[in-house]
């Protein structure tokens, strides 16, 4: 990979939500309707279909968080796209909840700030990925990598906060607050309370195993199936999750079930008492391949699902007390993750 393609493009934005939706919407215009034109094909439904939807999904985000709206708004006016499509990108698990597709697997070492995940996706989407690091009206600032038009993925606040997610599968209706938008109202939290008031504010009526962190060591680990939210414990060492469900028995497709629970064993040896629970052990235990189908850190390789070719996007390693991303572009362990600051701050668009 030549030196310039490892890294994702990192832009900075600042002011209020619509002026930093406006900023995203512009500077990633090209990329939002790449990944426009992706999505429209997974989702599989007529455009009319979608946007009936998508104007549900509105209204949800609009009683939960008017400032994700603004943002979106924001994004919509930048890239000259119908707003509704934003919104559309931004419940797209929602929409393909009924679908199986490994995404993600996640560690988080309990009583330390270390927690990360890669992200397991569609081949496409790897030269589409960015960041954004953003700092609103009021100070607040965090960095996510995420999808062109969302407003959030993987990611964490100046705070300490940091947020990560497994796509899990289920027949159930998920018409609640979309996961990313969810996963976007956590990192503008500043304490443990203003996590639990968001969580309680969202209800269920998504399918996600959401894992947020912070500093001081502790992590809220949440399987939601549809109308369901079932709170786990934290592991001895580590608390860690891939895609199916671990407190009940939801069904999910063979495929992703052998392949979901092959990564969960060995990430769970990985991480057994006695070993290191630190930074660069997490960037190791992502980094494992040892398994010939079902690797942690996965090369892209033909899906029966709708994905096509899927594997590893990136690998994300997070230090919360240092308010610091290490990321790794792609799945070839041998390349280097990058380090960036939540709190520096450029006077441009880095891209």
């Amino acid at each position: 990979m030549p030196a310039s393609s490892r890294t994702f493009p990192l832009i900075d934005v600042w002011g209020k939500p619509e002026e930093r939706g406006r900023q995203i919407g512009s500077a990633l215009n090209e990329r939002i309707a790449r990944t426009l034109s992706i999505y429209k094909t997974y989702f599989d439904r007529p455009e009319g279909e979608i946007l009936a939807a998508a104007a549900q999904f509105r209204d949800v985000i609009a009683a939960f968080d008017p400032r994700a709206c603004a943002e979106m708004d924001g994004i919509a006016d930048g890239a000259d796209v119908d707003p509704l499509w934003i919104v559309a990108l931004n419940a797209r698990s929602e929409l393909l909840s009924a679908l199986s597709a490994s995404e993600c697997t996640v560690v988080q070492y309990t009583g330390t700030p270390f927690v990360g995940q890669n992200w397991d996706w569609s081949e496409k989407l790897e030269e589409l990925v960015v960041l954004i690091r953003s700092e609103d009206e009021r100070g607040k600032r965090f960095l996510t990598m995420t999808e062109p038009g969302m407003l959030a993925k993987v990611g964490l606040n100046d705070a300490g906060f940091g947020v990560c997610l497994n796509f899990l599968p289920t027949p159930k209706p998920t018409r609640g607050v979309p996961s990313h938008i969810l996963l976007r109202s956590l990192l503008d939290a500043g304490s443990w309370a203003d996590v639990e008031e968001t969580l309680e504010r969202a209800g269920v009526g998504r399918s996600l195993n959401l894992l947020v962190a912070g500093r001081d060591g502790r992590a809220i680990n949440i399987e939601y199936e549809g109308d369901a939210a079932r709170r786990m414990e934290p592991g001895g060492t580590a608390t860690t999750h891939t895609n199916h469900y671990v407190t009940c028995k939801a069904p999910v497709d063979a495929e992703l079930l052998e392949n979901s629970t092959a990564r969960l064993e060995r990430i769970r040896a990985l991480t057994t008492p006695g070993t290191p629970a630190d930074l660069a052990r997490l960037k190791t235990v992502l980094s494992d391949n040892t398994h010939p189908e079902h690797a942690i850190l996965a090369p892209y390789r033909d899906s029966d699902g709708f994905l096509g070719r899927k594997g590893t996007i990136c690998t994300i390693a997070m230090d919360l007390a240092e308010r610091r991303m290490h990321i790794r572009r792609g799945n070839d362990p041998a390349v280097p993750f990058v380090e960036i600051a939540v709190t520096q701050k450029e006077t441009a668009f880095s891209m």
